[in-house]
């Protein structure tokens, strides 16, 4: 079974200039015996498949693009928590020795 762009637009329920964009642009396989294309049922099945994957790989990609930043905000805060946790634990040992006063030292 073959259509043209019109039939073929109808098919993939949109304008037809869009199918020729998509053969123009390589996307859709098509042959152009005279002056209309031609194109194979085929052919339109390929191109919605893979105009389906390729937004699905997008959506994937967006999706996991949000899933590092969030892991990643957690980690840095995570980071940034315990950072300042292993400041203090140092602190305190040497607010203790800063805190003794020195042999040498006289008080008035």
């Amino acid at each position: 079974m073959t259509f043209n762009a019109v039939e073929a637009a109808d098919y993939c329920k949109c304008h037809p200039e869009t199918i020729r964009e998509h053969i123009r642009e390589g996307r859709l396989k098509a042959s152009k015996p005279g002056r209309a294309y031609c194109i194979t049922l085929s052919a339109l099945d390929a191109f919605l498949k893979d105009l389906a994957n390729n937004q699905l790989q997008t959506s994937l990609k967006s999706r996991s693009e949000e899933k590092c930043l969030y892991i990643n905000e957690k980690m840095a805060c995570g980071m940034l928590i315990s950072q300042h946790r292993v400041a203090g634990e140092l602190d305190k040992p040497l607010a203790l020795k800063t805190s003794k006063k020195h042999k040498g030292s006289t008080t008035n």
